[in-house]
C-alpha cells in the first residue's frame, strides 16, 4: 500500500488536526478532533505528535532481522521503554540503512498510556508524523506539534529521531540553540560528524531576529518553512501494522460481531430453506430408498455367486499365479542376496505368509537386506517385518516375515 492511497490525519502546530486526502494538495483539511475524521472507504492512517509516539535511533550490528529486532527490544528497554512484539507489538521499527558491519534503524514506540482521543477504531495504521512528509536533507527540523516544541532529524532522507524539548513558545533563541548544539553533537557522535549542515524552521512564527540569533549561535544556514509537505511516494506494503491495544480490541471485537451477526442471518435463512425443502425432500428419499431395496433384492443372489466365486480363485491364486510359485519367489530372494555376506538358513512359505531366516556378517548387511526386500518389484507384495538382528559370535543372525497384502 501507498500513502497516496491513504487518508493522511497529522498534527497541526496547536491542538486541532489536518487531513490529508489523496491526490489533493494544500496544507490540508482542518480538523478540530481526531475522533470527528470519516475515512468514507479509504484506509485511515494517523500519523502521531511526538507526545503520543517515541521515534527513536539506534546504530546497531548488521544481522538478520529477527536478530536484529530482539537486539532493538533490549536497547529500548534499558532505556526505560517496554516494548511488546509478536501481534500485539507496540512498536515498529524501520531499517534506513545497512552496510557488511552495522545497521542504521530508526523505532517508533506508542506512548503507554496511548492517548484515548487519538485511539480511532477506524484507522487501518498508526506510524510518527514526521515519517509521513519529506524531511529535508542534512537538516536538524524543528517545529510545533500539538502545543509542544520538538526536534527531529532525518538520515538518507528518513526520519531517524525526535523528540519534545519543550512546551511552544517557551524557550528563549539561546535556549533553542543549546539544545540544537546538544542534539547535534548527540546525533552526529552516532551518525557521522559534519551530517548535519542546517536547521530548518517549520511554521509561520519565526521572525527574522530569532533566524539570525540561531544562525550565530549555532554556526548553521537556518531557513524558515511554512510545512513539510506528505510524502506521497512512501511505500508501506512491507510494514508490519502498528495499532495501539485498545483499537486492536475494539476492531477484533466488531469483526467478532460482524461475523456472528452475518452467521445468524445465514442460519436464519439456511433454516428456512431446509424446511421448505425438508418434507419434499424427505418423500424423495423415501421413493429412492424403495427403488434401491427392490434393486438390492433383484441383485442379492447373483451378487452372493460373485463373492463365492472370488473367493475360490483367491484361495487358488498361489497355484496359479507364477509369482507366487516358491520357486520363483526363493529365486527372486536369491538375486536380492549380495555376492557375500548372508547366508539364508531357513526359507518358508505358507499360505499367504513367507518366512526367512539367516545370517549376515554384519547388523547393517542384514538390515539393508530386509530394505531391499521391501523395494522389490514381486517382493514388494509382501509386507515385511524388520526385527533388529541378533548379533552373535561375530555374526548378525536375522529372521524377517512377510506378508502377503
Amino acid at each position: 500500500m501507498s500513502f497516496a492511497a491513504s487518508t493522511l490525519l497529522l498534527p497541526s502546530p496547536d491542538a486541532s488536526w489536518r487531513l490529508w486526502k489523496p491526490r489533493t494538495s494544500g496544507p490540508g483539511e482542518a480538523v478540530e478532533t481526531p475522533s470527528s475524521v470519516q475515512a468514507k472507504g479509504k484506509p485511515l492512517v494517523v500519523g502521531l505528535p511526538a507526545s503520543a509516539c517515541r521515534t527513536v535511533g539506534l546504530l546497531l550490528p548488521n544481522t538478520d532481522h529477527d536478530m536484529l529486532e530482539q537486539i532493538i527490544i533490549t536497547q529500548l528497554e534499558r532505556r526505560g521503554l517496554k516494548l511488546v512484539g509478536g501481534a500485539e507489538r507496540n512498536f515498529r521499527w524501520h531499517l534506513l540503512t545497512q552496510t557488511a558491519s552495522s545497521a542504521t534503524v530508526s523505532v517508533d514506540v506508542l506512548a503507554d498510556p496511548f492517548p484515548s482521543e487519538l485511539a480511532l477504531m477506524q484507522a487501518s495504521d498508526y506510524t510518527a508524523a514526521l515519517r509521513l512528509v519529506n524531511l529535508p536533507a542534512g537538516q536538524i527540523v524543528i517545529l510545533e506539534e500539538n502545543g509542544s516544541q520538538v526536534l527531529a532529524a532525518g538520515y538518507q532522507g528518513k526520519l531517524y529521531h525526535s523528540h519534545i524539548f519543550a512546551p511552544a513558545a517557551t524557550l528563549s533563541s539561546e535556549e533553542l540553540a543549546q539544545e540544537i548544539v546538544l542534539a547535534r553533537i548527540s546525533l552526529e557522535a552516532e551518525l557521522g560528524e559534519g551530517l548535519f549542515t542546517g536547521i530548518s524552521l517549520i511554521g509561520q512564527s519565526w521572525d527574522r531576529t530569532q533566524i539570525e540569533t540561531l544562525q550565530d549561535l549555532t554556526g548553521l544556514t537556518v531557513r524558515p518553512l511554512a510545512q513539510l509537505p506528505p510524502n506521497s511516494d512512501l511505500d508501506t506494503h512491507s510494514w508490519p501494522k502498528l495499532l495501539p491495544a485498545v483499537v486492536r480490541e475494539s476492531q477484533q471485537s466488531a469483526a467478532r460481531r460482524g461475523k456472528i451477526l452475518r452467521y445468524g442471518v445465514l442460519a436464519g435463512l439456511l433454516f428456512m430453506a431446509l424446511a421448505f425443502l425438508a418434507f419434499a425432500y424427505l418423500r424423495f428419499q423415501e421413493t429412492h430408498a424403495a427403488q434401491l431395496q427392490a434393486e438390492v433384492d433383484e441383485s442379492t443372489a447373483p451378487a452372493a455367486q460373485v463373492r463365492k466365486t472370488a473367493d475360490m480363485w483367491k484361495s487358488l491364486a498361489p497355484a496359479i499365479e507364477p509369482k507366487r510359485y516358491p520357486m520363483v519367489l526363493l529365486t527372486e530372494v536369491t538375486k536380492l542376496m549380495p555376492p557375500s555376506g548372508i547366508v539364508i538358513r531357513r526359507f518358508q512359505i505358507k499360505d499367504d505368509a513367507m518366512d526367512i531366516q539367516g545370517e549376515a556378517r554384519d547388523a547393517q548387511t542384514a538390515v539393508q537386506f530386509m530394505e531391499d526386500l521391501q523395494k522389490h518389484p514381486v517382493l514388494s507384495r509382501y509386507t515385511w517385518s524388520k526385527p533388529s538382528p541378533n548379533v552373535k559370535n561375530g555374526k548378525a543372525e536375522f529372521r524377517t516375515q512377510g506378508k502377503a497384502q
